[in-house]
């Protein structure tokens, strides 16, 4: 056996082993692990057979990356029956050469640790990684769930047969002149798997297939006419921004975010993009426009926008802002459903559906028959009294067993709160002249995103790198904000989506509020507390309405 040995003690079936994802080895948030970043062990074994009873007799294994061999690993293994005779004479491996050889039980936490977290490849991997799995499962260690890939399959994809007759190993060898040809001896084969890999790497690159995710899929054809269009990707920044595909007329089709532009962009035409709209949206476009942006916030407001402007016929969502529902008091001290942009001074919301809306206005007018004294502007800006109500009727319902109906009074709670919740918290942003936040950029060491906001409303970001620049950005995003005197009733002009992005910023981890000009009202606790202590209000979320502003976050910084 080679010299590599565990340096910590091995994992047991049942123990948690960091896999490529938890250790870092994919950055599936940038979509695409550039090849030469990424860790490979190239595996081979020898066996006595090719069924599952069989067992392993060599290991051989090759640790690269970035085209350098980091570290190799071989041993013969001790099977638990004989080598037949055809075996030998195919290997050149003996029983009296395995006689004294350590056992795969013995060997197994050797060659864990130096798998690690790498990304595993083998010529027909499903054989390899099927004797590996079988013998961590009969001795009780954890499989380590590594990324596979199988050269066979790749070659498939990327070799005619105009080049090679078949993917066979000691065929490939030959074709790209392997300096270590097969042997059938683990070691041997493994070094040559090595250079089919590298070779096919250099291969797929013509072919816009540079990251681990794009090699993953590559095997999936892609249509020709589309493979062709990822040159539309070149030149694009590897940076935060927006992403407009148009057609040759300038027409915008579709709209799109991310944090590295080119990297996004250039997904859509590898195996990986499966929508068949979006498929058929490739064909009608002959460009991507790239807009830089120096935040992921910045970019998410300007999609909100650019969306709402260009109403692009392949994006989904957001491209109806105004559609959302809010309520505000009527003439008879009822509340009305109506459809805007934003609300008013008196309005609750918003609200994705008039049906929505309308329960929570029934809910509320049961509430103001319940307690004559108050008003609906009383009843809306104590929520708690809306939420004793409810739970007392909950209550009695359920005594009567009218489960139906108490479920559908507790959505409506939960509809209301959430609504309260939010206009609150937008009241809040509005109430603010000019603020100015700080937050580490995700993902990042040594750099901050610099956030300005105006009433409630996107007004400017910057990134900066040392934080003895901040006063000077600070200056800057201030000569640019617009002022307007704030008013403490009104909702912010924008967007509800727009609004919600603000809000979730305004929770990142690490936030500072380094520059304010005006009294900034905290928003009133009473139906975000009411939502925290009553756990069994948040079951149907993503129900309750299709409320814009409790969107999961992760579509803030859609990639």
């Amino acid at each position: 056996m080679s010299g590599v040995r565990p340096n910590v003690g091995p994992m047991r079936h049942g123990q948690a082993r960091p896999t490529s994802r938890s250790m870092g080895q994919l950055c599936l948030d940038d979509l695409g692990t550039p090849l030469d970043q990424v860790t490979f062990v190239v595996v081979d074994l020898e066996t006595t057979g090719t069924q599952a009873s069989d067992a392993i007799t060599e290991i051989g294994a090759v640790k690269v990356r970035g085209g350098e061999i980091i570290g190799e690993f071989a041993t013969l293994v001790r099977p638990s029956h004989e080598i037949s005779p055809m075996i030998t004479v195919l290997t050149g491996i003996t029983n009296a050469m395995v006689a004294d050889s350590p056992s795969i039980e013995a060997v197994l936490p050797a060659f864990l640790e130096f798998l690690g977290s790498c990304v595993v490849v083998a010529h027909n991997a499903p054989f390899d990684v099927g004797f590996l799995k079988r013998a961590c499962l009969a001795h009780d260690y954890s499989w380590p769930q590594p990324v596979v890939v199988d050269t066979v399959r790749l070659a498939r994809s990327a070799l005619s047969k105009s080049d090679v007759p078949n993917a066979k190993l000691s065929t490939l060898a030959h074709f790209f002149q392997a300096p270590t040809q097969p042997t059938h001896r683990a070691l041997d084969d493994a070094r040559a798997t090595v250079h089919v890999l590298h070779c096919l790497f250099e291969r797929l690159g013509t072919l816009h297939v540079n990251t681990l995710e794009d090699v993953l899929t590559f095997s999936t054809k892609v249509p020709e006419p589309i493979r062709r269009k990822a040159s539309l990707a070149d030149g694009l920044p590897d940076a935060p921004g927006v992403y407009l595909f148009k057609d040759k007329d300038g027409t915008v089709h579709y709209i799109g975010t991310s944090k590295s532009i080119r990297r996004r962009v250039r997904s859509y035409f590898t195996a990986a993009e499966t929508r068949s709209r979006i498929k058929y949206m490739l064909t009608l476009c002959t460009q991507v426009v790239a807009i830089e942006c120096p935040t992921a916030l910045e970019a998410r407001i300007r999609e909100l926008r650019l969306i709402a402007e260009h109403q692009p016929e392949f994006n989904q969502r957001s491209k109806r802002p105004e559609r959302v529902y809010w309520l505000r008091a009527g003439a008879r001290g009822s509340l009305i459903a109506h459809r805007s942009l934003t609300g008013d001074t008196t309005s609750l919301g918003p609200f994705a559906s008039r049906r929505t809306a309308q329960d929570v206005s029934r809910l509320v007018s049961l509430v103001t028959r319940s307690t004559s004294e108050m008003s609906i502007s009383d009843i809306i800006s104590n929520p708690s009294i809306v939420a004793g109500f409810v739970f007392e009727q909950l209550h009695i319902l359920a005594e009567r067993q009218r489960y139906e109906q108490a479920a559908t009074l507790r959505d409506s709670l939960e509809s209301f709160l959430r609504a309260a919740t939010w206009t609150s918290q937008a009241r809040s942003l509005a109430s603010c002249s000019t603020m100015v936040t700080l937050a580490p950029t995700p993902h990042a060491t040594s750099s901050w995103d610099v956030v300005a906001i105006s009433n409630g409303r996107f007004a400017g970001s910057q990134r900066i790198h040392h934080r003895h620049a901040l006063d000077a950005t600070v200056d800057a995003l201030l000569a640019t904000t617009p002022y307007r005197h704030p008013h403490t009733d009104e909702l912010p002009c924008a967007s509800a989506e727009e609004t919600t992005a603000l809000m979730y910023w305004l929770q990142s981890p690490g936030i500072e509020l380094v520059h304010i000009d005006s009294e900034w009202m905290s928003p009133l606790p009473h139906a975000a507390s009411v939502l925290a202590n009553n756990p069994q209000l948040q079951l149907r979320v993503r129900n309750s309405g299709g409320n814009p502003a409790i969107q999961d976050r992760s579509r803030l910084t859609a990639v």
